[in-house]
């Protein structure tokens, strides 16, 4: 499994561990399509959960970048994002 080995360049925040999953699967799955478009519902669904949880917007989708092509620029990227995203808290009234 040497090709599909993570190269570590860019390590992923801990709540991508699922988008990171899924499109390990993507890469693995090849040519089939059916499996390929069942796993793309699977990371706009957790992106829409992200999302629903607060997570800077920009930031899924340069985790989702670097995950889809695992470019040592998209990685920078990244990087880059999440260095400067600020975690702040949310006060929900309700």
């Amino acid at each position: 499994m040497q090709g599909f080995h993570h190269r570590g360049e860019y390590g992923v925040p801990d709540w991508a561990h699922n988008l990171q999953n899924y499109y390990w699967f993507i890469r693995v799955e090849g040519r089939d399509k059916a499996k390929r478009r069942k796993f793309y519902r699977l990371i706009e669904k957790e992106k829409l959960r992200l999302a629903e949880c607060y997570v800077n917007q920009e930031l899924i989708l340069a985790v989702c970048r670097y995950l889809a092509t695992l470019k040592a620029v998209d990685g920078k990227k990244l990087a880059i994002k999440e260095a400067n995203s600020n975690s702040q808290m949310v006060l929900i009234w309700g």
